[in-house]
Order: structure tokens, then C-alpha cells, then sequence
């Protein structure tokens, strides 16, 4: 607790008649003592926060900081640490709580305040430790360096700091020396070097440790004069407390409030002053209110204004003729099934050829009538012993009636051969050649070729004639990670996705996701993210102009705005061959696009597992 001058004023002047010589009193007298300075204006200043933030959550906790003073200015606080060394603290402070409570007094200055903090030592002469420094990290070191040895020469110390604050202090700054001591010294030189403070407009802030009342005299002498408090310990384990206490600044406190609330005090160390405070969206009046100890009061005002940098999230769909669809024109789609030997893997208790024929089966009639779909698989005749590196076959021609006879193919399906994933990519080539609009193939596998062919320059190949390849690895298992490298290069080659899928969920996102016509999210020339019609999950942005460019034929550009906590839908609308768009707007909760991007995540992993995708292509300009 800060002890009350009043209180020691009292116990000094009962103890004074006799604890004092005649020689003593007459050092005292006005003629020959200092003349106490009046105290100066008092100033306060707010820091911190900006007059800017932003917000991704509705209100926000945001921590206050500045400085009051009485003593110079409220830009920069320059301190000087000046502490006694002598040989008597080995009994009056045996524990050294003296050091501890100086390193007590840095550790609880804001880290937000620009506060400079130099150390001197002091005994029969005086050192300077540690030079004004804004690293608090090397004042607490020199002041675990401090030794104990020696006389107590008060001038001394005050010499060494006002010298060094003379050198390095800071214009605007105000400027404190912390001066504790254990005894007594020598008056008339600790009185001339209090009046070099007084010339510098240096605050000594005095502090006395034991039960000398001589230099309990002299120490509230010096403070008075200068503008400074004194406080008296007797108990060493009071030292932590009494020099957090200190009010070194002159300021007794602070409080703070927000757009008329009721006040809260503020945490004061050294004249830098904190708190935290709610901000709403939107403008924050903030009021710092600062009491002398001679109890001015003045204070200081910003207007902070919180904006709403709330994440924005954005769904793309589509309609034709006005049906749901996955594309604005024509689109044709080729599934080709993996039905080789080792599909009869199993993906909890159920093999991967019976789980891959029921999404395949359903996906027939949810996927939108506007796909034109054909079917084709390999490893499906032969047996694997046969080593028959030809078998793949076109089940369901692309034609407006393939739903049905799509189904009865897949029903029939049954795994048996080898995987010839290059020799069925250059029959395909053949399935497309009287199909015009958008073209592209999915193939679902769950391993890499087995028959020496080159699948990557049967995708290059299939590119150049405009046919995009999406592969969707399923149920890889243990050689996941040499599978995965191997399918890559194929979409890499064709710059289409590459998805894995481990269940049947995920199988069936995946076909989601390569079925439908991609778009991309530009910012300026830049990409910010990507999807496709007719998926299901929106894309979190933040606020800002975009343009989504959809990858039809003819490509539609469309200019978008969104504010914070936007929930934007952008339909686009083929009808009677036009294109138009409309967008439908709702309202989000508050929160950041990271948070929302985790909760997404977090969500699909719970409840949906989600599907890995990858762009391949090296320019992801030119993948579309």
C-alpha cells in the first residue's frame, strides 16, 4: 500500500524535538533548506488505441494506454533508477527486496507506454549501471548486477542520473529519479545536487528504508522540493508494494470511460497508465481522467471509431430454363469407373465397388438434367490373371435418355481386371468427338496405372482438344501417399482437380465438386478463391469489390460488392439463351473469416468428412 504523507509528517514531526540536535534544526531552517517547488501543470495524454480499429466480432476489449504528469511532458517518461548499494543493506534488507521491488516497478510499466528506464548504484561513489534504455529486459539485468559494499553518498547517485538525463533524455519528456536509500548522508551536498533537479525539472522521488529519522528529514526535503513524494518502509518485504506504488509522476490517478460509462480506475505505474475497455462498432468517445496529488484534475478525449471487418461469405449457383444446374450451356460429363480386382477393398465393412455403385447409382438422378453424362469403365471384363490391358469399355453413350441405362450399367458392374487408367483416357477422346460446349471427365480409381501406359500424356492430349480431366481418388488406403503423387501428375497434366475421397460422403462431394462449371473469385488480377456451381458450401471473404468469373461458354464476368457480415447468394440465369444475374442477401453473425473458415472445417470433419481438392495446373489463371 502507497503510505500516506501526511501520516509520516505526523510521526516526523513527534519524533522531531527528540531525535534532532540544535545543529540539526538550524540545518533545517528555511535560510539553509531547499525551497519546496510548487507543483507543476498537470497533463494527460492518451496513447493508445488508434483512432481506427477493426472489428471482426461485434464488441470488442481493447486496452487503453497513455500518460499523466505533473512534471514535463506526456509523450516519453524518462526514469532513473537510482538505488543505494551501501554495505548496511546486508542487515536492514538481507533478502534484497530492494531489487526486486525495482524490477517489480519496470515488469508493471505498460509495455505500450515509451518509457526509457536508466539504473545508477550507488555507495561512497556512484555508477552508472545501465544507460536510458526502452529494453526493460537489460535494466532488470544491471539491476541483478547491483552489489552491496561501501558508504552512502546521496549526491553522488543524483549527479550520476541528472548527468545521464541531461545526456539522453527526451525532449517532452517527463523525468523521474527513484532514489532509495537505507540511511543518512552527507546534507549539504545531497541539498545542491536536489537543486541541480530542481534546475532540470527532474522529480526526485525519494524512498527510505529503516528507522533513521535524520534521513527521513532530509529525504522528504528533497522531494518536496523537487516536486516529488517521499514514502517511508520499515519493513523490507513492503518494498514490492512501495514502489509499484510510487507516484513517480505526481499523478494520484486515473480513471477511464467509454461513451459516458461509469468510470473505471486505471492501473498507474510510473505515470503510464492502463485499462481495457468494451468498444462498440461504430464511434467510441474515450475519456482518461487524471488527479493530481494536490488533486487537479484534467483530462484527455479521442474518438475511436470501430469498424466491422466481419467476414462475408458468398454462394454461386445457377438456373437453365429455370431448373437448378451445374452449368449455363451445354455441359457433358464422362464418368469413368475404376472396376478393377481391387475395388473389391473394403471401406468400413463394405467393399469400394459397391460403395462407389450406389453414389454412382443415386448421383444419376440428383445430378441436374441439363449434364449430359455418359459412363464408361475399365478392368470390368477380364480378369486380372488375363492381363488384359485393353478392357475398357463405353457402357452409356452421351444422349438425353443415359440416366436410366446409367443406372442398369452400374448395377452391373463387377470388379475383375487390370487398371488401365492411359488406354481408357485415349478411348475417351473418341466418346467426346461429336460433343460441343464444355467437356470434361471424372475418373474415380482407387490405384495408378498397372499397365505401362503413360496417363499423363494421354492427358495432355485430351487437353489440347479442350477436355478437362478431374481425378478423384477413392479409398487409396496404405499406398495413399504414392498414389496421390502418381493421380496428381495426371490432373496436373490436364489442369483439373485432383480430390481424394475415403467414404461415401466424401465420394459423393467429390463428384459434386467435377461435375459442375467451375468459377474463380478474382480480386483485382488476383485469385482469392475458387468453386464450382451447384456446390454447397459458401466461400468466406472479406469485405470488398470482387469479380466472379465463371468458366462457360462464353465466359460470364459479374461484379460483386460485399460488406461485413454479407451472406450473399449470386444467381445466374439462363433463359431463352440470355444470361442474367440477381443476388439475394441475408445477415451473418459476427465473426472473422478465420474463425468461420475453423468452423467450417470443424463442422465437415464432425459431421460430413470434407473432400481434399487441389488446383493443378502451375498458372492457376490458366488451370480455368
Amino acid at each position: 500500500m502507497r503510505i500516506s504523507l501526511v501520516v509520516i509528517l505526523i510521526v516526523l514531526a513527534c519524533s522531531y524535538a527528540t531525535a534532532v540536535d540544535a545543529a540539526d534544526k538550524g540545518a533545517l531552517q528555511p535560510h539553509a533548506a531547499l525551497v519546496a517547488q510548487g507543483p507543476g501543470e498537470l497533463r494527460v495524454e492518451i496513447h493508445s488505441p488508434s483512432t481506427e480499429l477493426q472489428s471482426t466480432g461485434g464488441k470488442i476489449s481493447f486496452e487503453v494506454a497513455g500518460v499523466a504528469s505533473t512534471i514535463g511532458g506526456v509523450r516519453f517518461i524518462d526514469i532513473m533508477l537510482v538505488l543505494d548499494t551501501s554495505t548496511s543493506l546486508r542487515s536492514t534488507d538481507p533478502d534484497d527486496y530492494r531489487t526486486a521491488a525495482a524490477i517489480g516497478l519496470i515488469k508493471g510499466i505498460s509495455q505500450k507506454s515509451d518509457t526509457k528506464i536508466g539504473v545508477v548504484g550507488f555507495s561512497g561513489s556512484s555508477k552508472l549501471n545501465q544507460p536510458l534504455t526502452s529494453n526493460r529486459d537489460a535494466a532488470v539485468s544491471a539491476l541483478q548486477d547491483l552489489k552491496r559494499s561501501g558508504g552512502t553518498d546521496l549526491a553522488a547517485g543524483i549527479l550520476t542520473a541528472l548527468e545521464e538525463l541531461k545526456k539522453n533524455g527526451r525532449p517532452d519528456s517527463s523525468r523521474a529519479i527513484v532514489l532509495f536509500t537505507d540511511g543518512m548522508s552527507n546534507k549539504k551536498k545531497a541539498r545542491d545536487a536536489a537543486r541541480q533537479a530542481q534546475a532540470q525539472g527532474v522529480a526526485i522521488q525519494t524512498m527510505l528504508l529503516g528507522e533513521n529519522l535524520k534521513g527521513g528529514f532530509l529525504l522528504e526535503e528533497i522531494s518536496q522540493a523537487t516536486g516529488g513524494s517521499f514514502v517511508w518502509v520499515t519493513d523490507p518485504s513492503k518494498l514490492p508494494d512501495a514502489f509499484l506504488n510510487l507516484r513517480t509522476t505526481g499523478v494520484d490517478h486515473v480513471t477511464l470511460s467509454v461513451n459516458g460509462s461509469e468510470p473505471i480506475p486505471a492501473r498507474l505505474t510510473s505515470g503510464s497508465f492502463t485499462g481495457t475497455l468494451p468498444l462498440e462498432v461504430g464511434e467510441n468517445r474515450i475519456v482518461a481522467l487524471a488527479t493530481s496529488l494536490d488533486e487537479q484534475t484534467k483530462e484527455s478525449v479521442i474518438i475511436v471509431t470501430v469498424n466491422d471487418a466481419s467476414c462475408a461469405t458468398l454462394e454461386v449457383a445457377a438456373l437453365n430454363e429455370g431448373r437448378p444446374a451445374l452449368s449455363l450451356n451445354d455441359r457433358a460429363v464422362e464418368i469413368v469407373v475404376d472396376a478393377s480386382r481391387s475395388m473389391w477393398g473394403q471401406i468400413d465393412g463394405k467393399s469400394k465397388m459397391v460403395i462407389a455403385k450406389e453414389i454412382l447409382h443415386d448421383a444419376a438422378t440428383w445430378l441436374p438434367d441439363d449434364l449430359n453424362l455418359a459412363l464408361r469403365a475399365y478392368g470390368s471384363s477380364s480378369a486380372s490373371t488375363d492381363n488384359d490391358c485393353a478392357d475398357s469399355e463405353l457402357l452409356v453413350p452421351f444422349g438425353t435418355q443415359s440416366r436410366t441405362p446409367i443406372r442398369d450399367a452400374i448395377s452391373e458392374l463387377r470388379p475383375l481386371g487390370q487398371t488401365p487408367i492411359a488406354y481408357a483416357i485415349n478411348q475417351a477422346a473418341n466418346d467426346f468427338a461429336r460433343i460441343e460446349g464444355e467437356r470434361a471427365l471424372v475418373l474415380v480409381t482407387d490405384g495408378i496405372e498397372s499397365c505401362g501406359g503413360d496417363p499423363v500424356a494421354a492427358a495432355r492430349e485430351l487437353r489440347k482438344q479442350g477436355i478437362t480431366i478431374h481425378l478423384i481418388g477413392f479409398g487409396l488406403g496404405n499406398t495413399a501417399d504414392q498414389d496421390t503423387e502418381s493421380l496428381q501428375a495426371i490432373a496436373d497434366a490436364s489442369g483439373g482437380y485432383f480430390l481424394t475421397a475415403n467414404s461415401a460422403e466424401e465420394l459423393k462431394a467429390a463428384l459434386e465438386v467435377t461435375t459442375g462449371t467451375r468459377f474463380r473469385v478474382m480480386r483485382g488480377n488476383t485469385v482469392v478463391a475458387r468453386g464450382v456451381l451447384g456446390s454447397s458450401e459458401p466461400l468466406f471473404l472479406p469485405m470488398g469489390d470482387y469479380r466472379v468469373e465463371l468458366d462457360s461458354v462464353p465466359p460470364q464476368h459479374v461484379q460483386i460488392s460485399l460488406a461485413a457480415r454479407d451472406e450473399l447468394t449470386l444467381m445466374l440465369e439462363k433463359q431463352d439463351g440470355v444470361v442474367s444475374h440477381s443476388e439475394h442477401r441475408g445477415r451473418l453473425q459476427p465473426t472473422s473469416c478465420e474463425d468461420a473458415t475453423a468452423s467450417m472445417k470443424a463442422m465437415q470433419k464432425n459431421q460430413q468428412p470434407s473432400v481434399t481438392s487441389t488446383t493443378t495446373a502451375q498458372n492457376p489463371d490458366t488451370a480455368w
